[in-house]
């Protein structure tokens, strides 16, 4: 009994493992704009998603930024922060801003189409 129960168990606690983050961690806060862009301009960052993906970025000190995922997909286009957002100008990706927060590990952004709130570590 023991054995199934836990078998039947299982799905329950992967899927507890892997539960799609949708709030800013507690110690996260909100940069100011100027904040926000001196922590972006110039610096590669690496994150990973819920779903596994993968994503490098590099934000240029020129107000360009380039994408690249595990999966192969690239793409290129132009960033700016607007207020306390980060925003992209993608050329083939959907642009808009995120809103955003940031702690000493890492600037996060809360994606606008999931709503999942994603790390994205200095590279």
């Amino acid at each position: 009994m023991r054995a199934m129960l836990s078998v039947l168990l299982l799905p329950l606690a992967a899927m507890a493992q892997s539960a799609m983050p949708t709030e800013f961690p507690a110690d996260s806060v909100v940069l100011a704009a100027d904040a926000l862009q001196q922590r972006m301009t110039g610096k590669v960052y690496k994150a990973k998603l819920t779903d596994g993906a993968t994503w490098r970025l590099e934000y240029k000190d020129n107000g360009y930024v380039f994408l690249n995922t595990g999966s192969g997909f690239s793409d290129s286009g132009k960033w700016s922060v607007k207020g306390v957002q980060l925003c992209t100008e993608w050329k083939r990706a959907t642009s808009g801003c995120l809103e955003t927060r940031a702690n000493n590990e890492a600037v996060y952004i809360k994606r606008s189409n999931t709503g999942e709130v994603v790390a994205l570590r200095p590279d």
